[in-house]
């Protein structure tokens, strides 16, 4: 090990020898060096990981206006899945899927293990009961980071929960540090008050809710805003001001606005 984890290189310390060798002739220099640095590097790693352990809970809507979409979802999420494999902390996700039906396909799946396929659209939008059944059900999981995200692009047609019962379990799960986020794809308007407008009847923070344009890059750079997400919650423990800026700049512009190249390993 070239380097401890405060940045003291193991040179600098072995230049140290002279000065621990008078005053203890039996000292093990390079022992000595190397368990110590050992010591430093597991108990920081150990806490890193502790307290920037995340899960991302997406709640995927698969009504019947979502066709077409599915393929660069599964792609993008795949692609994101292998990025957040190669970091130091863990990400753990959850997948939900909705139409008239609410599915879970996946709790709390670590990113290395994780791998979904296209899947079928139909039927209608019931948007209410994935959110309770979504958020419900990672209540318990252990994670220092949660982010429940919706993407959908339609309005809630019928559901067994009130909006009431909705707004109310979001409200507690903010209480509890969690965030959540909405991303509306609305055909008819590129405006972004349509999903500030959809989330504040939902309960969503507005400023957790953004438009986006599911053509060109529109859903590799969705992935991308999670994942800045994701990195400014680990570095700051807040929610970036700008998280949405690549996806308004987006749906503003499809044709001109390009994602960025992303790199993960393999």
């Amino acid at each position: 090990m070239s380097n401890n984890s405060n940045g003291t290189s193991k040179l600098a310390l072995l230049r140290q020898k002279r000065s621990i060798q008078k005053t203890n002739e039996n000292v093990d220099i390079e022992k000595a060096i190397d368990g110590f640095a050992m010591s430093i590097n597991t108990q920081k790693l150990m806490a890193d990981i502790s307290k920037n352990s995340a899960l991302v809970n997406l709640i995927i809507d698969r009504s019947s206006s979502m066709s077409g979409t599915s393929s660069a979802i599964a792609r993008e999420l795949n692609e994101f899945a292998m990025r957040q494999a190669g970091k130091l902390y863990e990400t753990k996700l959850s997948i939900t899927m909705f139409n008239s039906e609410v599915t879970s396909l996946f709790q709390n799946k670590t990113c290395k293990q994780f791998r979904i396929s296209p899947w079928e659209c139909y039927d209608d939008t019931n948007i209410l009961d994935a959110l309770v059944a979504a958020i419900t059900a990672v209540q318990k999981t252990d994670a220092k980071h949660k982010l429940h995200l919706v993407i959908t692009d339609g309005q809630n047609i019928h559901s067994e929960h009130s909006p009431e019962e909705v707004r109310n379990l979001i409200q507690q799960r903010i209480q509890n540090g969690e965030h959540i986020f909405l991303l509306y794809n609305n055909e008819y308007s590129n405006s972004q008050e349509t999903s500030k407008a959809y989330a504040e009847e939902l309960g969503i923070p507005v400023n957790n809710a953004v438009n986006f344009n599911r053509t060109g890059d529109g859903i590799k750079i969705i992935f991308q805003a999670i994942e800045n997400l994701l990195d400014g919650l680990r570095s700051t423990g807040t929610v970036p001001k700008d998280w949405a800026k690549a996806i308004i700049a987006h749906n503003t512009n499809p044709l001109g606005v390009k994602a960025r190249e992303t790199k993960y390993l393999e």
